[in-house]
């Protein structure tokens, strides 16, 4: 399927990329920029790359441990979240997923604060066949002050190892 290039490249196009093959297990690791104007692309390919970069680093920690990972971006553009979410769910579905780890980094402006966070949430079986999105399980959480001093100094990738590593360490503490 060809894709045309960003922003109008969707999460739906980016699942027909990825190879499918039903895992025993996996985690669908799913992050998408948020919160910039639409007019406004320069920004929306930066948060783009921040999010792809966190994503990215979250989903291969994750998988350095032995966990099969699905990882999946959304850019900013895509903005139809019912259609967002549909796609992940099918591809979760399609991998034989039972979680979905939600990445994020995102500006708010409202705090005026910078937020990284990763959220485990189960992935459940309505009855019917359909996936569902459970209540979150785990979380983990930075919280930063918004400057431009501060968007220089975090390292998307640097974070997201460290985050997801503390998502390990969540999960064993509960598994107790």
């Amino acid at each position: 399927m060809p894709c045309p290039a960003l922003p109008a490249f969707t999460l739906a196009c980016l699942a027909a990329l990825l190879p499918a093959g039903a895992a025993a297990d996996c985690t669908v690791v799913f992050g998408q920029g948020r919160q910039v104007a639409a007019d406004d692309s320069a920004g929306a390919r930066q948060w783009d790359g921040v999010n792809l970069s966190f994503n990215s680093r979250v989903a291969q920690a994750l998988g350095e441990r032995g966990e099969a990972v699905v990882p999946l971006v959304a850019p900013v553009a895509a903005i139809e979240v019912g259609a967002t979410v549909r796609a992940m769910l099918a591809r979760a579905r399609a991998e034989g997923c039972s979680r979905v780890v939600e990445t994020t980094l995102f500006a708010d402006a409202e705090a005026d604060m910078l937020v990284a966070r990763l959220r485990e949430y189960p992935l459940e079986d309505d009855g019917s066949g359909t996936l569902r999105i459970g209540a979150p399980r785990l979380t983990v959480e930075r919280q930063f002050d918004l400057s431009p001093a501060t968007l220089k100094r975090v390292r998307p990738a640097q974070l997201g190892a460290r985050m997801a590593a503390e998502l390990v360490e969540q999960r064993a503490a509960a598994a107790k």
